[in-house]
């Protein structure tokens, strides 16, 4: 799958749109995470059932990823050293096992782990993505003298699976080996330093992906000076932390996320957030039109959420990829496109350097969405994926098996467009997409 910096996943309930962020979110944990196990823990679901399944009682024993990715061109480790790196474009891949021990119980391993450049010839996708006149601002013109030895491989040596890591192709300086015997973790997860630092680069960007499930509780809640932070949390904690934290920064921040909000919610001419000396917390207050003023804690949850993204886009602390399920959950029909306005604000635009790398990643099966991007579907930074489930035969120990599986399909542009896709699959229209997820029928089941 290729995804545009602004990419909506459209499709019904259990068509496979979450498994797929389920996917995101534990390569993000495998590349952080001292241990396989806590990684898989973190998940929903029992481990085995995290592995295809293929019957009752069988499961496959291997999972593997395959993520290209566009890095930040500089990277700093927690001891505050930070570099440039060569190559920003690279394709991490990873292997895990799980195995049975003769107590039976599963036990997970690393088997094989490869980080290389993208060849830029085969490079398609910074083609389409990133305008010509701009490309050489995100990836350097060295990246089209490829490199040929990897900064991570994997290689037997006397039958053990055994992973080098090389940051310098003309130099044995900066090596080290990892012989993968029983590995309960990555690699990749080892690596804290600017010593390697393309290696560091891939661990940093997978890390900072974040999966938003905006509570209201959460974000109507001042944040705590003692036990809070000034970074908003995936379910929306810490909002008034992080507004403050801009404040104290940008004198003229306050002006910048009242002008974002009101622009989508005209009622509120002014946000603010205090600093409760008293109850020793920060507390967002909004002034309306007629100049009252209400506090978070009785904001609508729709209000909320778009307050969240007006600072989320003024914050520069938050980059790499943000995925978003359902982002129409709690917002009046009305507000939506204001909703989806700001997530594609959102993202990197790649023609200002100063601007963080961002990528939003969408799902939702609301057809008042999905219209609500008929304004931006002809960008070349915004794709519309459709997700459905299908019926696939497979072989697994001799034995076939018929599952399903999510297919995720382009969805064309023109609406006159009848590509064939594959055999079984057509490119799908927004006019499709909206007719199919507005069917009174669906409708009423939902």
């Amino acid at each position: 799958m290729e995804f545009s910096p602004f990419t909506v996943i459209a499709g019904l309930n259990a068509s496979g749109k979450s498994n797929l962020f389920d996917a995101f979110k534990l390569l993000s944990s495998l590349a952080t995470s001292d241990n396989i196990k806590k990684a898989f823990g973190e998940q929903r679901g029992e481990l085995s059932e995290l592995f295809t399944q293929y019957s009752e009682t069988d499961y496959a024993d291997e999972m593997s990823f395959e993520v290209e990715m566009l890095v930040n061109k500089t990277v700093s480790d927690a001891w505050g050293n930070t570099t440039d790196i060569r190559y920003t474009r690279l394709q991490y891949v990873l292997k895990i096992s799980r195995l049975l021990s003769v107590t039976d119980i599963q036990n997970l391993i690393v088997t094989y782990e490869h980080l290389e450049i993208i060849n830029p010839n085969e490079d398609n996708w910074a083609l389409q993505a990133i305008p010509s006149k701009y490309a050489e601002m995100w990836i350097p013109s060295i990246q089209k003298s490829k490199r040929k030895i990897p900064f991570i491989k994997t290689t037997e040596e006397n039958g053990i699976p055994t992973v080098t890591v090389l940051e310098d192709d003309s130099s044995k300086r900066n090596r080290r080996r990892f012989p993968l015997i029983n590995a309960t973790r990555t690699v990749l997860s080892s690596f804290d330093t600017v010593d390697f630092p393309h290696v560091l680069a891939v661990k940093e960007e997978l890390k900072q992906w974040k999966f938003l499930q905006l509570n209201p509780e959460d974000l109507r809640r001042p944040t705590q000076k003692e036990y809070g932070s000034d970074v908003i949390s995936e379910s929306g904690k810490n909002l008034a932390g992080a507004f403050y934290r801009l404040k104290q920064d940008d004198s003229f921040i306050t002006s910048e996320v009242s002008d974002r909000l009101q622009k989508f919610i005209p009622s509120f001419i002014k946000a603010d957030v205090i600093d409760d000396k008293e109850n020793k917390q920060y507390l967002i207050k909004l002034k309306d039109i007629d100049k009252k003023e209400y506090t978070s804690r009785v904001l609508s949850e729709g209000t909320l959420r778009i307050l969240a993204l007006c600072i989320m886009e003024a914050d520069t602390k938050h980059n790499g990829l943000l995925c978003f399920e359902e982002p129409e959950n709690g917002i009046h029909p009305h507000r939506i496109q204001a909703m989806a306005e700001l997530l594609f604000n959102l993202t990197t635009n790649f023609i200002d350097i100063e601007y963080p790398l961002r990528q939003v990643i969408v799902n939702t099966h609301s057809p008042v969405f999905i219209n609500s991007l008929n304004n931006k579907i002809y960008r070349p930074s915004v794709k519309i994926l459709y997700s459905q489930q299908r019926k696939r035969i497979m072989t697994y120990n001799g034995k076939r098996h018929s599952i399903g599986v999510t297919s995720i399909i382009p969805v064309s542009k023109n609406p006159q467009s009848k590509i064939q896709f594959t055999d079984a699959e057509h490119k799908f229209t927004i006019k499709t997409i909206e007719d199919f997820l507005n069917h009174p029928e669906l409708i009423e089941q939902l």
